[in-house]
């Protein structure tokens, strides 16, 4: 399958322990939400900080994305302060992992982080050697038995979906229409991510955002366990300063 839209990635919803916690107050005084540490896709953030707030909240919580401006929003049915500046954990707050600036958020009931948060890569090209996981499909941890009577059986525990593609070109040099100057270190930062094995999500087109598909990387030219990237320059077609990712291969979780 051919793709000849621009597509867009996010990534680098990273919670460390020095940011896992969620200073909040519902009118009696301090409560600690902690979420789990870890790597997690835009959405999926949502969904472990709304669960971290309602363990420990008395109402229940909503956490909603604004997907184009990758901005999240914490509300409740009442109001609610969110203690990032005074909480008794806000040195080790997750405000910054979710755009929020770090002082209290006080008076209503919803709040809307002022910041983008995570990141995004956009290639400078559409994806090339691309394959839809419409098109990749495979059983999971499957096995065969063939009776006697020359019967098959199929035994699987699922199916698993992958995209696979190539980012070339990669280039610094000016172009007349794709002109990126930090392109190579763009795509280096995102490699760098993707080989830590977290979640991130694919949009096939970046002017159609709300489309997206979660995915981690599977495999990669140099590693079949899709922990090492190598960006190869293209000498032998006399392109200097234009690097090609190799295939790499996508898994849907």
């Amino acid at each position: 399958m051919s793709i000849f839209t621009i597509p867009v990635f996010y990534y680098g919803f990273q919670v460390t322990v020095n940011d896992i916690y969620i200073n909040f107050d519902e009118g009696l005084g301090e409560l600690t939400a902690i979420v789990g540490a870890g790597s997690y896709s835009f959405e999926g953030l949502t969904k472990a900080v709304a669960s971290a707030l309602n363990l420990v909240g008395t109402q229940e919580y909503f956490v909603t994305t604004d997907r184009e401006n990758r901005r999240y929003t914490i509300s409740a049915g009442s109001n609610f302060d969110l203690l990032f500046g005074t909480g008794t954990n806000q040195g080790l707050s997750i405000a910054s992992v979710m755009g929020y600036t770090t002082g209290d958020k006080t008076g209503t009931n919803s709040y809307t982080s002022e910041n983008t948060a995570g990141n995004e890569f956009i290639p400078q090209f559409p994806l090339q050697n691309f394959v839809a996981p419409e098109d990749f499909t495979e059983f999971a941890s499957a096995s065969v038995n063939e009776s006697g009577s020359g019967s098959v059986e199929t035994y699987s525990i699922g199916t698993r979906r992958f995209f696979e593609f190539s980012l070339r070109p990669i280039t610094n040099n000016k172009l007349k229409n794709y002109n990126n100057q930090q392109a190579v270190e763009q795509a280096r930062a995102f490699l760098n991510y993707c080989i830590t094995k977290g979640e991130l999500e694919i949009m096939r087109n970046k002017d159609s955002k709300n489309n997206f598909e979660t995915v981690i990387l599977e495999r990669t030219a140099v590693s079949g366990t899709g922990t090492g990237f190598k960006l190869n320059e293209l000498y032998g077609n006399n392109l200097v300063g234009f690097f090609d990712s190799g295939i790499l291969r996508f898994r849907e979780v």
